[in-house]
């Protein structure tokens, strides 16, 4: 074991960065939904939805993730935009 004197603390701590915004786009060939995020620091997310062509219906379930990450109007903003989305992308296809 070691002694107290040998043991270094560590400091956690978490970047400041903000999402600053998002694409959502259908993925050409596939029943899919793009949706990249996009931070302040250069980071980005990237996420896959996929959805039923015949339905339009999708689980986002990291959806509450971002909420909790980015706030609960930028996810809101986030969900409105992937349904209207799906909705245009099934429009089509139907």
């Amino acid at each position: 074991m070691l002694s107290r004197s040998l043991q270094t603390p560590i400091e956690l701590t978490m970047t400041e960065y903000d999402a600053t915004h998002f694409t959502v786009e259908p993925v050409e060939g596939d029943d899919q939904i793009a949706i990249t995020i996009h931070a302040s620091d250069g980071n980005k997310w990237e996420y896959g939805i996929p959805y039923s062509p015949q339905s339009g219906r999708y689980t986002f379930e990291e959806l509450d993730v971002i909420a909790m990450d980015f706030g609960d109007d930028f996810a809101e903003d986030l969900s409105d935009k992937l349904a209207e989305v799906v909705a245009e992308v099934v429009g089509k296809k139907g």
